[in-house]
């Protein structure tokens, strides 16, 4: 019988967490829901923005690659951003004929606003008090084992 009473409290734990990380990333996500909203871009041009801005990809080709699309319709996506403003072309040192991506600070503008969500979380940290603290970071740990474990399966 301990066996059912442990899987019942195991679930019950699980849908807790769950439920939790949602409200507390909702939360973190109302701060600046409005200036995401009123961005003027599609999901594939944040997309583009946040891959180019976070040093993912600088070249067309790379962006194709991470969004698992073709050349073509990134070319029309990043001709779209650099009329926006949020991006620009550069000649590469290396070989004129390759012409780098750069975010603008319109661009720098908006991964801050993405990235913001992660500050603000930092800053909750500190409101915690140290058992809690504790016991968070040993979750959280204990978390990234078990995706990098899974991760590892998976290849």
């Amino acid at each position: 019988m301990a066996e059912k009473s442990s899987t019942v409290d195991r679930d019950t734990a699980i849908t807790q967490v769950c439920g939790d990380r949602r409200a507390v990333a909702e939360l973190l996500a109302i701060r600046h829901l409005d200036e995401l909203v009123e961005l003027d871009l599609t999901i594939h041009q944040l997309k583009v923005v946040l891959l180019v801005t976070s040093g993912v990809a600088s070249t067309g080709r790379e962006l194709a690659d991470a969004l698992h699309v073709t050349a073509p319709t990134v070319s029309a996506t990043v001709d779209r951003l650099v009329e926006l403003d949020y991006l620009t072309r550069v000649e590469s040192p290396d070989d004129r004929r390759v012409r780098r991506l750069e975010p603008t600070v319109v661009a720098e503008r908006v991964y801050g606003l993405v990235g913001g969500l992660r500050d603000h979380a930092y800053d909750l940290l500190g409101d915690l008090d140290d058992d809690d603290l504790r016991a968070l970071a040993q979750g959280v740990r204990a978390l990234r084992r078990a995706w990098q474990r899974r991760a590892a399966d998976e290849r």
